[in-house]
């Protein structure tokens, strides 16, 4: 477990900077789903490849744990951290460049790997600079994350009205800059370093496999919400009979809620324990969705708002948890957290899929409600916080 007698100070500056990186970088990234429908019409390809160009991007999240493992032994959080929002700044400005599905793909995939370095080695930094308030700065951290799928539609509409999307390569000076004044922020910054080198991936995997074992146990739960939710929420909406504008303007208030969910539960987490915390979300959000399903009108909206609070709110208590379990190997554990988040996730869409094929959304969802409440188990698995 990392020691947190030495922990110093809650670095605000540094906090809100990497959070604010992140949130750059995350717009970025969030320009693919809302220019989706232009790339189709452009490159003349089927909605499987285009569904393949998300995946693309991804995909290189299953190595995190491998990039963690040589974050950690050769001290490359503060590079890593520095060079990704130019880099994939740059490289999702380029789409529209792209003359074929082939080249956008290889651009997509290469950068995946920079979205995988800033998500492996932010959080570690933003570990570091919190002090002892580990969850209030992953809370920050994560806003940034959801703050910028939010701006990601806005920003790709702004871009291709001023430029076209053979032009939205202008806007690329900005995440080079970004990465321009990261540089100049951290320079001298670095992290603290743990008792011990570095351990093998294997024996990292040992020594933590009881936390590894209790998060993906939540993170599984999690997902047949949060998944289901973030991903089927417009299509729900829509097919009850309700304009695409309320289906948006529902997934708007899930993700803005998610967001105030992140700060104020990470924070919460700080003081109230993480098992506390966690154990309220898991509970409470099968509730909620149940709710969310019976509702309807002004009053589906607010349920929607608490649904995301809680729901979308545990990703930065169980970023805490598994750095506080670390060691001295903080960004392989994350980057293992950052692979199984994904995977799971990704199973669990399908399997929502397959459920809203021949049950309807609404059966999914009710299925889902039920499936949320097996994370319950996990949470009395997740290791107490040490106190030195």
């Amino acid at each position: 477990m990392r020691d947190t007698q030495h922990r110093g100070r809650f670095r605000t500056g540094l906090v809100l900077g990497l959070s604010a990186a992140h949130f750059l970088h995350d717009a970025f990234t969030a320009l693919l789903a809302p220019l989706l429908p232009l790339l189709i019409h452009n490159l003349g390809i089927s909605l499987f490849l285009a569904g393949s160009l998300a995946v693309a991007i991804q995909l290189p999240s299953l190595l995190n744990p491998f990039l963690g493992y040589l974050t950690d032994r050769y001290r490359l959080h503060r590079i890593l951290v520095i060079i990704a929002p130019g880099t994939t700044g740059v490289l999702m400005c380029l789409m529209g460049l792209a003359p074929s599905y082939g080249v956008l793909a290889i651009l997509l995939l290469t950068a995946g790997f920079s979205v995988a370095a800033m998500h492996v080695a932010g959080p570690v930094l933003v570990g570091e600079y919190a002090g002892c308030e580990i969850g209030r700065g992953m809370g920050f951290f994560m806003v940034g994350g959801e703050l910028a799928r939010t701006a990601g539609p806005l920003l790709a509409v702004q871009l291709v009205s001023a430029f076209g999307m053979d032009g939205m390569w202008r806007a690329a000076p900005a995440a080079v800059a970004s990465s321009l004044i990261l540089w100049w922020r951290l320079a001298g910054v670095g992290v603290q370093r743990t008792t011990g080198p570095p351990s093998s991936l294997l024996a990292v995997w040992r020594h933590a496999r009881k936390t590894i074992a209790a998060v993906g146990g939540i993170l599984m739960a999690r997902a047949f919400m949060a998944g289901a939710l973030t991903t089927f929420l417009p299509t729900f909406i829509y097919g009850e009979g309700h304009g695409l504008w309320i289906a948006n303007i529902s997934l708007s208030v899930l993700e803005l809620s998610g967001a105030a969910g992140a700060l104020t539960m990470g924070t919460l987490s700080d003081r109230l324990g993480r098992r506390r915390v966690l154990a309220g979300a898991v509970a409470l959000a099968p509730p909620l969705m149940l709710l969310f399903l019976i509702s309807g009108g002004t009053l589906r909206l607010f349920v929607l708002a608490a649904l995301g609070f809680v729901t979308l709110s545990t990703t930065p208590v169980l970023m805490a948890v598994m750095i506080e379990n670390s060691g001295a190997n903080p960004a392989t554990v994350n980057g293992t957290f950052m692979m199984m988040n994904f995977a799971i996730r990704g199973l669990v869409i399908l399997l929502v899929g397959v459920l809203g094929d021949f049950l309807g959304l609404r059966g999914a969802f009710f299925t889902c409600a039920v499936m949320a409440t097996l994370g319950l188990p996990f949470v009395r698995l997740v290791p107490a916080r040490e106190e030195n």
